[in-house]
């Protein structure tokens, strides 16, 4: 071979070396998750051999862990959304739960579907200072007493009607009587008049006794409540009112200020060293005349609203929930709603905004998000603002927000402010109404007239909603930082039901020590609140059920309430004079009572009874300062003896059903039980009936000795026991009509 020859071959040679293989375009979907040789056929070998959909959409990415758990997340909540699109469709009907009878299925109400639901009961009722009946939702307190009432009636023979188990105030509805003024009386009219009677026109303060309550604002509401005033501003605004002459220029924001801190500071004073501020009424009502010039100065703000007018409609709210007026505390929160609205602050704030007004707006929203739940989760109405919306981001409680907001507090440590309780007070609600909805929010599968309460099995799958939400409720204790606990003796637990006693420390300031308290009085008062409805009244739920379960919470959370309000007033002076403290107070008391009807003979019901003398002790240390809380502790010491009648009663039937512990000379029923004995087998005379022993008559025996209830009638099974409790009964109704 010539040398050209050789040359012009090994150029071919190496030019097709050089020559590139044929590369697959894009690997299928299937084959790049595996990380298998694609022959980008359509469909490609590998995905024939597997029988699978060959695809080639680029959407597989995924080339960590993380982002197949991220991608895993996403299409789960794609999942999600979809099942709820159809869930939504009137002709859907919703698959029954494996294990479980179709009449049982729950699923979410659609508001917007063809077919009609069924909607838990409430109940209309005339608050004490209204004419005309209202509607109180199942959630309310209201509706409680009302079924606790009639089980009552039915029990005790004796009318129990709803009206006479609801504390009120002398001041009845003295709230709504308007302040009139002469054209030549003197609007800084002093308290005290000479002859110490009762002024007849409107009382209102010299500039020396307003700011004695308005220093009580900031220690008090400002920081224990919302955060919703910027100090420093507020207190420049108040001084330009005083142009001078006694008299100050007009501000509504002041005056409901002042209203709400007479209403608390007087209501700390006893009864007698009130003075004529409350005009022969009682704390309730102290301060209403400024609430009501307020009121008129708002009335001119309705058109165009300020950042101030939603200050003083949620203020506004405060003041008529400590005076008990829940209706128009309702309709002042709804008023706030609407004005947030319209100030926009359901979207976050402008990125040209200052960082000082942007937290402002944010804290500004949130109090109303808190009001709104508050107010509805109450009187069990629905809420006025919507979840499904999206929201404002929540406010900030860093130190460089805390020290922009306009006060000046020391920062409590964990990284923690004097703003964080804010904000974990926010969170709470959150993970409570989040709770409330998913359990209210239900389609029942209930026939006509009937209750949830009328059918166990109903009742106990209606509690499988709560499980998941009291977890999100222990994940938010675990959340709060240790500066906004309250110490435990003996190294108890906070934020639980361990029952130890408070370690009060010395040397906070009461603000922080206020903020301490009253989060951990929330988190038992809004879980008795979500609790409350397994205590049935009509049929109890299976020994040992969830809803049974449910239940004993509720009274847990309500025995510590009792037992940390108690303890906190007798030992410190941070809860005198505040009413949302006594309204979470009767409210866990009259759950507690529930609690010991239902359950009389429960492990925990001994407890539970101790709990309402405690509360008792709580409502006569708030009943030296206002006759609400008077009325309160007279209600309840009527019900603890017709109680403790019927706790008595249950256990002698008990005593006579299980052991035979009565006296032998007493006339009993004969057959299987004759003076607490069974008949011997061999020569028929009686031998005791031990506990260990009690199988022996059984299965059916054992079950409906342990299993009666003491409203069903053992007269059923031993006509002659009929004589013996009426006897007993005589005997007790003397004594409580005695009482």
């Amino acid at each position: 071979m010539t040398l050209q020859a050789r040359i012009s071959r090994q150029d071919g040679q190496k030019a097709q070396r050089r020559q590139k293989r044929i590369q697959v375009a894009r690997a299928c979907d299937g084959c790049r998750l595996r990380r298998t040789k694609c022959d980008n056929q359509t469909p490609c070998s590998n995905c024939v051999t597997r029988e699978q959909t060959c695809s080639n959409s680029g959407a597989l990415k995924v080339s960590t862990l993380t982002q197949a758990t991220e991608e895993i997340e996403s299409l789960r909540r794609r999942v999600r959304q979809l099942e709820e699109e159809l869930k939504q469709r009137p002709d859907h009907n919703p698959p029954t739960p494996a294990g479980s009878s179709p009449s049982l299925a729950f699923t979410p109400r659609n508001d917007h579907g063809g077919r009609s639901r069924n909607y838990w009961p409430g109940t209309q009722l005339r608050p004490a200072r209204a004419s005309n009946d209202t509607w109180l939702g199942p959630s309310s307190l209201q509706f409680f007493i009302q079924r606790l009432g009639a089980f009552l009636t039915f029990n005790l023979q004796q009318a129990h009607s709803t009206q006479h188990l609801l504390p009120i105030s002398a001041s009845d509805n003295q709230l709504l009587n308007r302040p009139t003024v002469r054209s030549h009386a003197n609007p800084t009219k002093q308290l005290i008049s000479p002859t110490g009677e009762p002024p007849t026109e409107g009382v209102y303060l010299n500039p020396i006794q307003e700011e004695y309550f308005i220093n009580l604002f900031w220690q008090t509401f400002h920081t224990s409540l919302f955060p919703i005033v910027d100090e420093a501003q507020f207190k420049e605004h108040y001084q330009s009112l005083w142009t001078g002459g006694k008299e100050r220029a007009p501000s509504a924001l002041v005056d409901i200020i002042i209203a709400m801190c007479m209403q608390y500071g007087i209501s700390a004073l006893p009864a007698d060293a009130q003075g004529l501020l409350v005009e022969g009424q009682d704390a309730l009502v102290a301060g209403r005349w400024h609430y009501w010039r307020g009121q008129t100065l708002l009335s001119y703000e309705l058109e165009s609203p300020s950042l101030s007018t939603l200050q003083c409609h949620l203020l506004c709210a405060v003041y008529l929930c400590g005076g008990s007026f829940h209706n128009m505390m309702n309709n002042a929160v709804s008023t706030a709603v609407c004005t947030a609205h319209m100030l926009g602050l359901h979207l976050d704030p402008p990125s040209d905004m200052s960082h000082r007004e942007c937290e402002m707006r944010k804290r500004l929203w949130w109090a109303v998000y808190v009001m709104d739940s508050k107010s509805n989760m109450k009187l069990g109405r629905p809420f006025m603002l919507r979840d499904s919306h999206s929201m404002s981001s929540l406010p900030n409680d860093s130190l460089d927000a805390a020290r922009t907001s306009g006060s000046m507090f020391a920062p409590i440590g964990d990284n923690a402010t004097w703003l964080s309780f804010n904000l974990h007070q926010i969170k709470l609600y959150m993970k409570a109404r989040a709770a409330y909805t998913s359990y209210y929010d239900q389609d029942l599968p209930l026939s006509t007239g009937q209750t949830v309460w009328d059918d166990p099995s109903i009742l106990e799958a209606s509690a499988e909603i709560l499980p998941l939400h009291i977890q999100g409720l222990q994940d938010w204790v675990n959340a709060v930082p240790d500066a906004l606990k309250l110490s435990r003796q003996n190294n108890g637990t906070p934020l639980s039901t361990d029952g130890t006693r408070l370690l009060i420390e010395g040397f906070l300031p009461p603000w922080l020590q206020r903020q301490r308290v009253l989060l951990e009085l929330t988190y038992h008062h809004l879980s008795v609140n979500l609790y409350r409805p397994f205590i049935s009244f009509s049929s109890r739920p299976q020994p040992g059920s969830l809803a049974e379960e449910i239940a004993m919470r509720c009274a847990s959370h309500a025995i510590m309430l009792s037992k940390i309000t108690q303890q906190i007033l007798a030992e410190t002076s941070i809860l005198d004079g505040w009413h949302e403290a006594f309204h979470s107070q009767w409210n866990a008391a009259m759950s507690l009572i529930g609690f010991i009807v239902v359950y009389p003979n429960a492990s925990l019901t001994t407890e539970a009874r101790a709990a309402v003398n405690l509360a008792v002790s709580v409502f006569d240390d708030f009943g030296i300062k206002f006759e609400v809380a008077r009325n309160a502790a007279s209600i309840m010491r009527e019900l603890c003896v017709k109680v403790d009648f019927l706790m008595d009663r249950s256990q002698l039937q008990l005593d006579y059903l299980v052991m035979g512990s009565f006296d032998n000379s007493t006339n009993y029923p004969g057959g299987i039980m004759s003076h607490g004995f069974a008949s011997g087998p061999d020569d028929g005379r009686p031998s005791p009936i031990r506990p260990d022993t009690i199988h022996s008559f059984g299965s059916e025996f054992f079950d409906m000795a342990v299993d009666i209830d003491f409203w069903n009638d053992p007269g059923t099974l031993w006509p002659e026991f009929d004589n013996f409790v009426l006897h007993q009964d005589h005997l007790r109704l003397g004594e409580m009509e005695a009482v």
